[in-house]
């Protein structure tokens, strides 16, 4: 059985443009977590990055996904 945990990040961009804080903040997150998942016993054992989008000119939507794999001996 498979328990996945997701962690929520914020968003880059508003109406102005880039939120530069917001991606300072979500690399904080991201390392925040690996590293308390690392001090609790885990072990990272690959990272996997995607991006879906219809890739035209006029595609103004995309997913940009990163996921991280665990695993911990019992």
């Amino acid at each position: 059985m498979h328990n996945y945990e997701e962690t929520k990040l914020l968003n880059f961009f508003n109406i102005a443009g880039i939120r530069f804080q917001n991606i300072a903040a979500n690399d904080a997150i991201v390392n925040s977590k690996v590293t308390s998942m690392l001090n609790e016993g885990w072990e990272l054992v690959n990272i996997v990055a995607g991006v879906e989008s219809v890739g035209s000119k006029d595609d103004s939507h995309g997913i940009f996904v990163t996921r991280f794999y665990f695993k911990r001996s019992n």
